[in-house]
């Protein structure tokens, strides 16, 4: 049983970390995309890559204000036994790697809603359509084109891996839990009573 229980947890911890390595690749990879694709004087308008970032972020809150299992992030529910984020990794991809259609129509009613949940929705659309309006009348030709598809590919990447992550850290603090607060504790022994610069 002792065997058992840590071959549970050596799984678990692998499976997070491979969750954890895949947001990063794809990460690189959007970052990558991205530089390849902008203009080759985009570094000199900082603003498109701000404005994308920043469309990003306010797409990937309102995507999280409206998902469907919102009380699923509780402390309550994710320390809880057999609970919504007992998934294994595929599980876990297939049910929070990407927003479901439930929290895309819960994000378009929102906003149609107005009030406080459709601000971040709302900045949303203004800075998407913002970005777009600045990439053609900053760039001509090809350059223009490319300008507007590396601002819409940081904008998408921004939101997904925000959503992706939020997720990822519900779904790891359920799964290793116990564990998790035992590591933390022991860094935090470990930095406390190690040697401090200086000491003589």
């Amino acid at each position: 049983m002792e065997h058992g229980g840590i071959g549970m947890i050596l799984w678990g911890g692998a499976e997070a970390a491979l969750a954890i390595l895949l947001v990063l690749g794809l990460l690189r990879a959007a970052g990558l995309v991205y530089h390849a694709l902008a203009p080759a004087d985009a570094e000199a308008v900082p603003l498109l890559h701000v404005m994308a970032l920043s469309a990003g972020l306010a797409c990937g809150v309102a995507l999280l204000l409206a998902v469907p299992h919102g009380e699923s992030f509780r402390l309550s529910s994710i320390f809880v036994v057999q609970g919504p984020w007992n998934l294994d990794l595929p599980g876990f991809l297939l049910r929070h790697g990407l927003p479901s259609r439930a929290t895309l129509e819960n994000a378009r009613d929102l906003l149609a809603e107005g009030g406080p949940g459709a601000l971040p929705g709302a900045l949303a659309l203004l800075l998407l359509a913002t970005g777009p309006l600045a990439a053609l009348r900053w760039w001509r030709g090809w350059a223009r084109l490319r300008a507007l598809g590396a601002f819409l590919l940081l904008a998408a990447s921004t939101a997904l891996v925000l959503h992706y992550a939020i997720h990822l850290l519900a779904w790891m603090l359920a799964l290793l839990n116990f564990w998790l607060f035992a590591l933390l504790l022991f860094v935090f022994q470990r930095w406390r009573h190690a040697p401090r610069g200086g000491g003589h």
